[in-house]
């Protein structure tokens, strides 16, 4: 299903190269210029996924091995290109967790602080570009050339101004996932412990205890390694979601229509997570496409945001898929069937 949907979203988008300007397509050579874009770009990549290693390392107290959290984090994207984006593979991270011989509390709680960084790294990286561009950052009042006629593109360029709604939902939900954590983890494990009592449910009661006394073990253990561990991690996490919207920058600049402001740019993808949260399809198929390619087309020659679109969806998302395919097998022989 993920696949076909996916296929679905490129089909469009390969209707929508007939928009392209092949005279410009014509221009693009192998260059050396060319080649240290896409290599640039495979740094992007590189950086993004160290430092999602680098937090798992630290997570696991050091005790998985480099090549075994290089594989977790694999088929966490893998997870996450082939689940809805709203749940960010967080099931599959679970389950990838649980069969590496961690805790079910533990991991629960490991995916808990997972997502409280990427949402305080989101605000207060999104909280400065505010601070530093104003309104500016929402304004998509600029014209994208052929695209312009097309209702999807102008459908996404409207809801630019309504993104800190989304924000306001992230910080809210980091808010929460602090205070589990590090202030008030009773009142998880009491919540968990009511979902333990409801009818159908209760039949795995004792384990819903088990996992919300370790949560409570593995939250006393995060907050006893004190806020260097914490801040140690938010800036990895930071450096992480840097690396993967600066991705953007990089390609934009190979394909540019002209002078434009990295920090544009750069604040641009920010509107677009907020964007892709939303989506029930796997990985943001379509949505995402349709809006980095809406979002940035203003940056880009008129007729190309398409190919940069494509090209940008093959390292964050096609990539993913290709290794998770080669990997899941073999992880799967060594920790045994599901």
């Amino acid at each position: 299903m993920p696949i076909g949907i996916t296929l679905l979203a490129t089909a469009y988008l390969i209707y929508l190269l007939s928009k392209v300007d092949y005279a410009q397509v014509a221009t693009i050579t192998l260059t050396s210029h060319l080649v240290s874009i896409l290599l640039l770009a495979v740094g992007t990549v590189f950086i993004r996924d160290a430092a999602y290693v680098y937090r798992m390392w630290e997570l696991n107290d050091r005790k998985l091995s480099i090549s075994k959290c290089i594989e977790i984090i694999f088929l966490w994207e893998f997870g996450s290109s082939v689940t809805p984006a709203s749940f960010g593979g967080v099931s599959m991270a679970f389950l990838i967790l649980y069969k590496e011989g961690i805790k079910p509390g533990k991991a629960t709680s490991i995916l808990m602080l997972c997502s409280y960084l990427d949402n305080i790294a989101f605000v207060i990286v999104f909280g400065t570009l505010y601070l530093i561009l104003g309104h500016h950052m929402f304004d998509l009042s600029a014209t994208c050339g052929s695209l312009d006629q097309l209702s999807a593109v102008k459908a996404f360029r409207s809801v630019g101004e309504y993104v800190w709604i989304g924000f306001l939902a992230v910080a809210m939900s980091g808010m929460i996932l602090g205070f589990s954590l590090f202030i008030r983890p009773q009142y998880a494990v009491s919540f968990l412990n009511k979902i333990g009592k409801i009818k159908f449910i209760n039949r795995w009661e004792k384990q819903i205890h088990h996992i919300s006394v370790d949560i409570m073990h593995t939250s006393i253990e995060f907050k006893n390694k004190g806020a260097g561990f914490v801040i140690k991690l938010l800036i990895g996490t930071t450096i992480s979601w840097c690396a993967r919207y600066a991705l953007a920058n990089v390609l934009i600049y190979g394909f540019a229509s002209g002078l434009f402001d990295n920090l544009d740019v750069f604040a641009r993808q920010y509107v677009h997570r907020v964007i892709v949260i939303i989506p029930a399809t796997p990985g943001g198929s379509g949505i995402a496409e349709l809006s980095f390619m809406a979002l940035n087309c203003e940056f880009i020659k008129d007729g190309l945001a398409p190919i940069v679109t494509l090209i940008w969806r093959g390292f964050n998302f096609y990539f993913y898929i290709i290794v998770g395919i080669v990997i899941l097998p073999k992880w799967l022989a060594r920790v045994g069937k599901i």
